[in-house]
This record gives C-alpha cells, sequence and structure tokens, in this order.
C-alpha cells in the first residue's frame, strides 16, 4: 500500500510538472537572455565553519524554445560559461555576474550517424589547455568530444556503462587535471548502501580507454548531479535530492571528495558535505563549474538549475566563493 501512494505521489507531481510546462516558443536564436539578480551575498550572513559564500543569484529568461532544462556546466578559459540542456542545446553565458552579462546560443555540429537518443545532455567537461570539450549523454551511455567549436570528434558507449539504467546514466563527469575521467551514474545500484555506479578511465574514454568501475556513496536521499575539481586535486560533486510534493521541493549540497582515495570495486566516501548558504533560492541545482581563482584567492564556483521546461520552476544562476 506504502509502495503504491508513493507511486501514485510521483505520477501526480509528473503530471502537475507536464500539465504547467511553459507556453511553447518559437526557436529563435537571436532571442536575448535576461539576468534579473534575486538575491545577494552578504558577507556577515555567512554559515559558521562554511568554506561556500554566496556572491548572487540571477533568474535568467530567453522568448525561444531553446532556453531551459539545463543540467551541465563548464567554466571556459574565456571567463564565459557553457550549459548543456536535457533537449541537448548549449547555452553560452558571457560576462556571467557582471551587468553586462548576456546569453547565446552555440550549436553542436552536425554529423552523421549520431544517435538520436543523444539529445539528454546531463553532464560536460573540459580541458582547458586545449580548448576540448566532452560531453555525456543519459539515455544513451555515451560520451562524446568536440573540439573548441563544436565539431563532434569522437562518440563511444564504455562498456562499463552499457548496462546503466537509461533514465539513471551518466549524470556527472568531470576531467582531472592529470587527464584521468571519473563519471558519475544518477541511480545507484540495488541499495543506495551499495552507492552509485562510477567509473574511472585512466585517459580519454573517447580514445579507447575502458575504466575501472567503482561506486559513489551519496549521502542518504541525495543523488550527484555534477562535479567539477578544485585547482588543488579536490574534487566537488553537486548533490540533489527531491521530495515530491506539489510542486517538488529540492535540497542541495556539495561533496568533497580527494580523486587518490578511489579503488577499482570500492566505495568512494565524501569527507564532507556542505549545504548550500541559507539565502540560495530552492530550485533543481544540476550544473556546477568551478573557474579560476580570483584577485580574493577564493575560487569561483557556479550553480544553474534544471527548469525541467515547466512553468513552476526557474533557471537560476548562482556565483558562490569557496573559500577553504
Amino acid at each position: 500500500m506504502r509502495r503504491t501512494i508513493v507511486v501514485s505521489a510521483f505520477a501526480a507531481g509528473m503530471l502537475v510538472l507536464t500539465w504547467s510546462r511553459a507556453a511553447i516558443l518559437p526557436i529563435d536564436p537571436s532571442a536575448p537572455v535576461t539576468a534579473e539578480m534575486v538575491a545577494r551575498g552578504d558577507p556577515a550572513a555567512a554559515m559558521a565553519g562554511s568554506p561556500l559564500a554566496l556572491v548572487g543569484v540571477w533568474h535568467l529568461e530567453s522568448e525561444t524554445r531553446d532556453f531551459g532544462g539545463y543540467s551541465a556546466l563548464i567554466a571556459l578559459s574565456d571567463g564565459s560559461l557553457l550549459a548543456g540542456s536535457d533537449t541537448g542545446t548549449l547555452l553560452g553565458i558571457d560576462d556571467p555576474g557582471t551587468a553586462g552579462m548576456s546569453g547565446r546560443y552555440p550549436e553542436l555540429a552536425v554529423t552523421e550517424g549520431r544517435d538520436k537518443r543523444d539529445a539528454d545532455l546531463e553532464a560536460l567537461t573540459l580541458d582547458r589547455a586545449s580548448g576540448t570539450i566532452w560531453g555525456a549523454y543519459e539515455s544513451s551511455n555515451a560520451i562524446e568530444r568536440y573540439s573548441p567549436g563544436l565539431a563532434r570528434l569522437g562518440r563511444v558507449t564504455p562498456v562499463k556503462m552499457q548496462r546503466w539504467r537509461g533514465n539513471g546514466g551518466p549524470e556527472a563527469m568531470v576531467r582531472l587535471a592529470d587527464g584521468r575521467f571519473l563519471v558519475l551514474a544518477e541511480v545507484s545500484r540495488r541499495s543506495a548502501a551499495e552507492g552509485h555506479r562510477a567509473v574511472l578511465f585512466a585517459g580519454d574514454p573517447t580514445s579507447g580507454e575502458q575504466g575501472v568501475g567503482f561506486a559513489f556513496a551519496a549521502p542518504g536521499g541525495m543523488r550527484p548531479v555534477d562535479m567539477a575539481q578544485l585547482a588543488d586535486g579536490t574534487v566537488l560533486v553537486l548533490l540533489r535530492s527531491v521530495e515530491w510534493y506539489l510542486p517538488p521541493r529540492f535540497g542541495s549540497a556539495i561533496a568533497v571528495l580527494d580523486p587518490e582515495r578511489i579503488e577499482a570495486g570500492g566505495l568512494w566516501k565524501p569527507e564532507r558535505v556542505i549545504p548550500l548558504p541559507e539565502a540560495v533560492p530552492q530550485e533543481n541545482y544540476e550544473g556546477l563549474a568551478v573557474a579560476a581563482a580570483g584577485q580574493t584567492g577564493a575560487a569561483r564556483l557556479w550553480l544553474i538549475s534544471d527548469d525541467n521546461l515547466s512553468g513552476l520552476q526557474r533557471t537560476l544562476l548562482v556565483a558562490l566563493d569557496w573559500r577553504p
């Protein structure tokens, strides 16, 4: 009976999200992106003992069908951000967090033989030195490699990822500074205690690296949705929980981990789990990027939320300073 109630509540929540979708807009690559600041950081309100300090939160909007649903985020070497969506579209954000912040819609170059399931772009990562970008697709459990100009250079469905569930495949991916790649699945194994499926590749997966399997231990009720690496080698994993009320309620936190503690077949456990500052509005944050440290020496973290293309949710861009 309890299972029936939970499933029914979940279905009802999804129906509400579907019925409340934003109005269907035309595709307009020239549509401007507006940014309204909805929260500002207050140094006096910083949480004691937390390395996270809120800088600002902006509500992004645009009148085109290609806007929204962002689940992936990277910070490029020129200071701009690149977000990827559940529908396979991209959003470039120039001068993020400034009065001149603006958006644009770069496109992945169309290539023959592309899998039609390669639309649910859930993770992005890059090599800042070369400008090469990699994307992970949940529905097909695939990883693609792109040139700085977004031409597709390679595609692979790694053996270690082929049996991942279609709606719970690669959700978080990062290229480490030493050239290794980490990929985490959204859905855990049979039980939360077994952790989330994960693969560590010794190099570029699209170049034939097979990878070794391990598991990621997310805190109870939370799932990994994105990750990035700090300059000191620390890996940050963005975590998200959902409570299926009407509308849904989301919880977010950042897990701190040491990539040198990964063992083949082992369970990779966070050293610390840090909640977001209280002033950050509740939303479905699914994208995390780390930019270069500023003059203060703090690393700038960026989060972006997935609005599920729903009128009940917003696309929010969050700037946080990381001061360990």
